[in-house]
């Protein structure tokens, strides 16, 4: 049987699969800690990209900022957030209790697949861990 970081990989991979070559990383990231669970470049992701590093601690960063203030603009639960940039997206939303699917992607996604597949995808994250 698959180890669990094997079955991680491999759904992060499944992500990647389904948005045709539009994810440029995604990332598991621990919410307490601020670091990589697990993660996944595709071999034709840009060059141009952070460290593995940042990604995770900059995702933490906004996701703890964002929590602190979301209840304040009475929008019920957070279900994701959506950065959005000249060059793309970063799209961040729970996969369990101490966990963050993060996802980095260029401007030619689909926003509306990626975030039925994220919400998939995170329910089987938060499942295996």
């Amino acid at each position: 049987m698959s180890s669990k970081s094997e079955k991680l990989t491999e759904l992060l991979k499944d992500l990647s699969r389904a948005s045709q070559g539009n994810i440029e990383a995604t990332l598991i990231v621990s919410k307490s800690q601020g670091l990589t669970i697990c993660s996944y470049f595709p071999d034709d992701a840009s060059g141009n990209l952070p460290d593995e590093d940042v990604i995770a601690g900059r995702s933490t960063q906004i996701d703890m900022a964002t929590r602190k203030v979301f209840p304040q603009l009475k929008r019920g639960e957070l279900v994701r957030m959506l950065v959005e940039g000249e060059n793309g997206y970063l799209v961040i939303c729970n996969a369990g209790e101490d966990a963050l699917l993060c996802v980095l992607t260029n401007r030619k996604v689909n926003l509306g697949y990626l975030f039925f597949m994220m919400t998939s995808i995170a329910k089987r994250i938060a499942a295996t861990l």
